[in-house]
């Protein structure tokens, strides 16, 4: 699938996430969000490679949402930072990237876990660290569009 459709959440469009559905295939649907509402330090370095395939010539161009994944107790909702989907939203073309040398996981809790929850899974080596990393990477500075507000504010 190529061609994708973003949309709010037709129950609540004020939550902080959307879904990402096939426009070939409506039945596959992702759910997004924008990792800068939940991570405030979320920030990479878009390769040159990877700017290039979506013709982004500013950062003002780029825009990142990431897949989430949903278990049965959504208090435990997880982001894949790992791979974040880069959008230009000038050209409408957006790639999913796999971001390398990354203290970042493809499972990242979105919501504050109690101390004790979170104790515990970091004591089994499940919990997830919202840190920013500075990738060594040629090209444009990836940000959220939460973190582009924080700062135009």
């Amino acid at each position: 699938m190529r061609k994708f459709i973003l949309v709010d959440d037709p129950n609540d469009i004020s939550l902080p996430f959307k879904w990402l559905i096939s426009v070939d295939n409506p039945d596959l649907a992702f759910l997004v969000t924008d990792p800068g509402i939940f991570f405030k330090d979320y920030v990479f370095d878009l390769p040159e490679e990877d700017r290039q395939k979506i013709n982004a010539t500013t950062e003002d161009d780029v825009s990142v949402i990431v897949m989430l994944t949903v278990p049965s107790d959504p208090k435990k909702i997880t982001a894949n930072l790992r791979g974040p989907l880069v959008i230009n939203w000038r050209t409408l073309v957006g790639r999913n990237i796999v971001l390398k040398d990354t203290q970042f996981t493809t499972k990242h809790y979105i919501f504050i876990q109690s101390d004790e929850e979170t104790k515990s899974e970091a004591e089994s080596g499940k919990a997830s660290v919202a840190t920013g990393v500075s990738m060594a990477a040629a090209g444009v500075n990836a940000s959220t569009q939460a973190s582009k507000a924080s700062s135009n504010a």
